[in-house]
């Protein structure tokens, strides 16, 4: 039992990072518990689950639309259907060692997955309003990516896991300024290194949520080459996560597809002989091989590609 309050702590704290709330506070008739520092003159959102029970946060600013969205969905999916099975009572002492659930087994594996689901969903609405070319090439990624990472798992939450991380890989760009993210030509030297932090922002915004703090290191790494000339850090081969290596080459595929501004956009064929051309130096060879496979699959099916 105290495993599964462990979780329901980590969740609402992973909650509270996530929206950098000053303190969150589950009441029910029995008693509560609370992650924070309580004081008073807190801007509070209160949402009232039943008439006996009451999920509070807080911090200095207000909350803005999506925030409140947030909160309210996480209420949802963490309590209801545990109240319409039991009711839930929560006991947190003075040295918070003290806890009793009831109807609350069943169904927070589940939560922590559509948590997860609905958290993606707000980012990536969130890259669309700043930018549809990134949002619409963010779904190329990730379809892509998914159709290769088919080919090295069997394990769905693995390959999930790497099509968040392709939808979310570009999100750092949404404090780009739009004067460079926007520019219809190539971009000067400064200009790029404006452009390359955005791995490392989409990581911070990324790894907030405890829930998405592995495909926040695959958000991280997608810019690392096979032979250590990416960038932010310089790794090579095997210190770059396969999951990062295999966005790294959808990102490629879908920009060379759909083409850019400055660029034009290569059929199939051309983008083949581009990727044996890059094996073992910008993309790791074994994925490269599957990659292909899956363009030449595309190519003699001669099917629109629809994301």
């Amino acid at each position: 039992m105290k495993d599964m309050i462990d979780i329901l702590k980590k969740q609402i704290g992973s909650l509270k990072d996530f929206l950098e709330l000053n303190y969150i506070s589950l009441k029910t008739k029995n008693g509560e518990i609370y992650i924070g520092e309580k004081s008073n003159g807190f801007i509070k959102y209160k949402i009232k689950i039943d008439e006996n029970t009451t999920f509070e946060v807080a911090r200095n600013e207000d909350f803005d639309e999506k925030e409140i969205s947030v909160l309210n969905f996480f209420v949802k999916i963490t309590f209801d259907t545990y109240l319409k099975e039991g009711y839930l009572n929560l006991m947190d002492n003075e040295n918070h060692n003290y806890y009793k659930v009831n109807g609350f087994l069943n169904y927070i594996n589940q939560s922590n997955i559509t948590l997860k689901d609905e958290l993606v969903k707000i980012l990536i609405e969130t890259i669309k309003v700043k930018d549809q070319e990134t949002y619409e090439h963010s779904k190329g990624v990730a379809y892509y990516s998914k159709l290769i990472s088919s080919k090295f798992f069997n394990d769905e939450n693995k390959i999930k896991d790497i099509e968040i991380a392709a939808l979310l890989h570009d999100i750092g760009k949404i404090s780009i300024k739009e004067q460079i993210l926007f520019k219809p030509s190539s971009l000067r030297e400064d200009e790029f290194e404006e452009i390359k932090k955005h791995p490392e922002i989409g990581y911070k915004i990324v790894s907030k949520s405890d829930v998405l703090k592995d495909v926040a290191n695959f958000i991280l790494l997608h810019h690392e080459w096979e032979n250590g000339m990416g960038y932010p850090f310089g790794l090579k081969g095997d210190k770059i996560p396969i999951e990062a290596k295999i966005v790294s080459v959808s990102d490629y595929i879908e920009a060379n597809l759909q083409g850019r501004n400055y660029t034009k956009r290569k059929t199939i064929s051309e983008l083949i002989r581009d990727l044996e051309s890059l094996k073992g130096t910008k993309f790791n060879e074994e994925i490269v091989n599957k990659a292909i496979e899956v363009l030449k699959i595309i190519e003699e099916d001669g099917a629109s590609i629809i994301y």
